[in-house]
């Protein structure tokens, strides 16, 4: 099976997970969800997004989210970033289900999605890496640094987490007494007493 034949069936698959899945809103209703974002501009895609999440009931959150932003991603693949982030955001328990629509639209972006991933939802940074690998085993070693090196920019940009994860606590600085003053120099041999 080719990856095209093969990432079509996983969206069909996905799309009946996510049609099935819906209880309040209907299979009509996603759909028109769908063709707002995909009419928005690119630029105005991720509001469009994240207004649709947000106006979507709890139940019906997941679905929403995975059918707008398969919908932005296939019109608008270059706002990857923004759309996933803005879905993400809206809907941070559905991760899950946003990191495999983005896979399987956008299959070749995987370290940009688990960056973002591991940017806006640090606490699945793990799973977004894991549904990467197995999608593009070859690029293992590439994923794991991108996700090592978004929680290094974390820990060195909090500074509460990186008290803690140097030492476990707050960092203090005690200024040390100096009972000796530095000695003076002076570039005039005259004015300096104790130079020959």
């Amino acid at each position: 099976m080719n990856s095209v034949k093969k990432i079509s069936v996983t969206l069909a698959a996905l799309s009946a997970v996510a049609v099935m899945s819906v209880s309040a809103a209907t299979v009509a209703e996603v759909e028109a969800m769908g063709q707002k974002v995909a009419s928005a501009k690119a630029v105005e895609a991720p509001a469009v997004v994240s207004k649709l999440i947000n106006a979507a009931s709890k139940e019906d959150k997941q679905s929403v989210a995975v059918a707008t932003l398969g919908a932005g991603l296939r019109s608008h693949p270059a706002a990857l970033v923004s759309l996933l982030t803005s879905a993400i955001k809206a809907a941070p328990g559905a991760t899950d289900a946003l990191v495999d629509v983005a896979l399987d639209t956008v299959p070749d972006s995987a370290l940009t999605i688990v960056r973002v991933v591991s940017e806006v939802n640090p606490v699945k940074s793990d799973v977004a890496l894991a549904a990467a690998v197995k999608r593009a085993p070859a690029k293992k070693s590439s994923l794991e640094r991108e996700v090592a090196a978004v929680r290094a920019r974390r820990i060195v940009a909090t500074p509460t987490v990186a008290g803690a994860a140097l030492g476990g606590g707050t960092v203090t600085q005690n200024p040390r007494s100096n009972p000796n003053p530095p000695t003076q120099v002076n570039p005039y041999g005259g004015a300096d007493p104790g130079r020959p």
